[in-house]
């Protein structure tokens, strides 16, 4: 018979499994349930269609991420990728060339990205404040724009002017969707940015100990300006996508991706064993959300249900960080 003395190290060991390991196993199983309620959800195509749609949450969750490895937070990353989809559509339906509809939106999310990282790092206005009223600023900017949120419609141009730019959101390179390919690079990159750069060990110092990376040298502020800067690059190819995806560009479209962006890195940090926010955790973190969201839709379920499990998976993953960080 096993002693108290022997038992524990086993049972401490098991515990330590369970809380690195538990929550991966937590949304395989909510997966698999959706799976045996619902078959075609486990099809080739669905799963497909699946990682098609989700592109556009994981080029804007890692950029979100970057700001939050840091202790930062962005709140416009959404009304970016808005104002960049709806430059692109407005470039188009002005029969401008194709290197300018791709350019001028990914420059406007860099600008955006670099007042913000300039009024935060450098003027000294919270995070939460500056990016809330960058979100404002580009919203209004939009409405101006589009005449009070006029839908810009690209399917009824002719397909010559359009096709390349469709091939973006809506082509395949053999069996592979272009949108897929487009974020297997964006993730290969941010990988590299985040891994192996002097940024990657610089934000690794700020956002662990900011006064400690001061001491060491590290130029806080630039670094912490560089991730809004990032961030604000991401949403903006995000908004091009989905632009290109659907065809159609209006205000406040992307706007119900600001909540998944939230969930996404948090679910990711509950696949890490000190809650550290990481872009593979992210990726991880963002296809569950899309995943979740589809297998409601074809159990019947809306919206509703998903935001209330969104919010519930955030608030979870928060109070796990916690503990974790504790122990």
């Amino acid at each position: 018979m096993q002693s108290a003395a022997t038992r524990r190290p086993v049972d401490t060991l098991l515990f330590e499994q369970l809380r690195a390991y538990g929550p991966a196993f937590g949304m395989l199983a909510v997966l698999l349930l959706f799976a045996v309620l619902k078959p075609s959800f486990a099809s080739f195509a669905n799963i497909g269609n699946v990682l098609h749609q989700s592109v556009i949450l994981i080029i804007m969750a890692f950029g979100l991420s970057v700001v939050m490895a840091m202790r930062g937070v962005d709140l416009s990353i959404a009304q970016i990728a808005d104002g960049a989809g709806l430059l692109a559509a407005v470039l188009m339906l002005h029969h401008q060339p194709l290197w300018l509809v791709i350019t001028a939106p990914l420059a406007f999310g860099t600008l955006i990205g670099l007042i913000n990282g300039f009024l935060i790092a450098y003027v000294g206005i919270p995070a939460i404040i500056g990016t809330l009223g960058m979100m404002f600023v580009v919203r209004s900017g939009e409405l101006l724009v589009t005449n009070g949120a006029e839908p810009q419609i690209l399917f009824t141009l002719p397909r010559g002017l359009t096709r390349n730019f469709f091939f973006i959101g809506q082509g395949s390179i053999g069996p592979i969707s272009a949108l897929v390919l487009l974020g297997v690079v964006i993730f290969a990159v941010m990988m590299i940015v985040t891994t192996v750069t002097t940024f990657a060990r610089r934000s690794r110092a700020v956002g662990g100990n900011a006064r400690a990376a001061y001491l060491a040298g590290v130029d806080v502020r630039a670094v912490f300006a560089g991730g809004f800067v990032l961030a604000g690059l991401l949403s903006s190819i995000a908004g091009v996508a989905l632009v290109s995806r659907t065809s159609i560009a209006m205000p406040r479209g992307a706007e119900p991706y600001l909540l998944d962006a939230f969930a996404a890195v948090y679910l990711g940090t509950l696949l890490s064993r000190r809650a550290d926010i990481t872009i593979w955790g992210t990726l991880i973190g963002a296809l569950f959300i899309t995943f979740l969201g589809n297998g409601l839709t074809l159990l019947g379920l809306g919206a509703p249900y998903r935001y209330a499990l969104n919010g519930g998976f955030i608030l979870l993953a928060m109070a796990i960080g916690a503990l974790k960080r504790k122990t």
